[in-house]
């Protein structure tokens, strides 16, 4: 408990610092922009010579770097907008090869229209990358110490998602600063973001949707076909025509106005950023799941809540609940065998329609006939679903304890929703699970996530509503 209670503390200041970091970043942003203006330095193509450069409007002056005649800087005199031109002055001639469109704005910040550079992009640009290479180690750091501490807290999804993404965000923008020194290069990161993470994303996501369809395969074989065995081939179906998709968004060519290229630019990066939402949603559930799944109480418990599933026409339970059950009796020997002091068994789980009996009393011979005294079993009959298994368990176990360290035991692929569950109902409780056949397993993990999204659809929409606001205000605004 020193050791959680350690770790919630650093993650709090973690927290904290990534607020104060973000505030810092603002600052720095916003003096580095003022200090700056009033100057704009341009580095001019092969072949053109900064003297040659001359402005059509007095509210900017040019000048030239003895040093390096490729080195333009322009200073700000006025407001407003002005040509910078190829030409000679003197005879009245300009050559349109090469120009530069600047705007001098409030503040002196010119901003260059062709490049989309401005006073202090370089930098901004760097203090950007730094603030996202700290951050992502910040978020990073907090995600390990959440899978240690609160692995069934949702926030720890969202925190793995975040430095999924926030990971494929730093690799392209230092990759883009090193080749590309214009804000344009910046400014597609941005818009890019979401293509760029499933990129790197591809290998594994085929991987993953080559696998599903396959063990699918297996199991309407062996199970039956209907809708929940079918989850399976429609997840798998989903991620490879998403990358079909964005493949061909980015491969295709559009023309016309800028208007239209603009719109065309909103709707390609709001998808790539929702599609790379949901992919990095499924990436960050899988690690969890597996996390959970694989993490060993400690031998201190003094109960065991057993999941309830469907039993056998004939009252006993089936395979999968059976192994439930076995892998409760063994935690329970291994906390013996471990000095932890007995555990008392709660079975929980209600009457089906279909069901002859309670799933709770199902389990509860099951254990008589393992060989545990009846006095260490609670018996939970009411509950239907794994909200109600947590909540009514709780309450037996309340009754019987004052002071109850609990632990569930399940499928393997159920620890980490029925984690979560158990943490919104208040119960502070560890998650074992039972082994499953191989080609049940992945099938049953979609379920699982689709009851994840579900059970926070709300948040999903939020920030699903936030990248189309958030996108259509870069590619709408900034330059092309």
């Amino acid at each position: 408990m020193e050791k959680k209670k350690r770790y919630r503390i650093l993650i709090h200041r973690l927290g904290i610092a990534s607020l104060v970091l973000t505030v810092a970043f603002v600052i720095a942003a916003v003096i580095s922009t003022v200090i700056s203006a009033g100057e704009l330095e341009i580095m001019l193509p092969e072949g053109c010579r900064a003297k040659d450069f001359y402005p059509e409007s007095p509210v900017v002056k040019v000048q030239t770097d003895p040093d390096n005649e490729q080195r333009m800087i322009i200073e700000a005199v006025g407001r407003g907008k002005a040509f910078i031109i190829n030409g000679a002055p003197d005879t009245g001639e300009a050559s349109m090869r090469s120009f530069e469109y600047v705007n001098v704005l409030p503040g002196g910040i010119i901003y260059d229209m062709s490049t989309g550079n401005f006073s202090g992009y370089r930098q901004l640009s760097a203090i950007v990358a730094v603030y996202v290479v700290l951050l992502t180690v910040l978020i990073l750091i907090s995600f390990i110490l959440r899978c240690k501490t609160e692995l069934f807290s949702y926030s720890t999804l969202f925190c793995g998602g975040a430095a999924l993404f926030l990971i494929s965000m730093m690799i392209s923008i230092l990759s883009s600063r090193t080749s590309d020194h214009s804000m344009l290069s910046f400014y597609s990161v941005l818009k890019n973001a979401g293509y760029s993470l499933i990129l790197y994303c591809f290998p594994i996501m085929i991987v993953f949707a080559v696998s599903l369809a396959i063990s699918n395969i297996v199991l309407i074989k062996r199970e039956g076909r209907n809708l929940v065995n079918m989850l399976g081939f429609i997840m798998s179906a989903l991620i490879i025509g998403g990358y079909v998709a964005a493949f061909f968004l980015d491969g295709i060519f559009f023309s016309g106005s800028e208007r239209e290229m603009r719109i065309i630019g909103t709707v390609t990066s709001v998808y790539y950023t929702t599609f790379a939402y949901y992919e990095m949603m499924i990436v960050s559930a899988s690690l969890c799941g597996m996390i959970a799944a694989r993490k060993k109480p400690a031998f201190d418990k003094t109960h065991i809540i057993i999941l309830g599933c469907a039993i056998a026409k004939d009252g006993t339970p089936l395979p999968l609940l059976r192994g439930r059950i076995d892998r409760a009796i063994a935690f329970a020997k291994d906390q013996a065998s471990n000095g932890g002091g007995e555990v008392k068994f709660v079975p929980s789980g209600g009457k089906g329609s279909d069901e002859v009996i309670a799933e709770a009393e199902s389990m509860k011979n099951y254990l008589l006939s393992q060989g545990i005294d009846e006095s260490r079993v609670i018996l939970e009959n009411s509950s239907t679903n794994t909200q109600e298994n947590m909540k009514f368990s709780l309450e037996k176990i309340k009754e019987d304890c004052d002071d109850p360290r609990i632990v569930f035991s399940t499928s393997a692929y159920h620890v980490l929703r029925s984690g979560m569950i158990s943490e919104s109902e208040g119960l502070d409780a560890e998650g074992i699970g039972s082994r499953t056949k191989w080609y049940f397993w992945p099938n049953a993990f979609i379920r699982e996530f689709i009851g994840l999204l579900a059970s926070k659809w709300r948040k999903h929409l939020f920030w699903t509503a936030f990248s189309i606001l958030l996108f259509t205000v870069i590619n709408m605004i900034m330059p092309m």
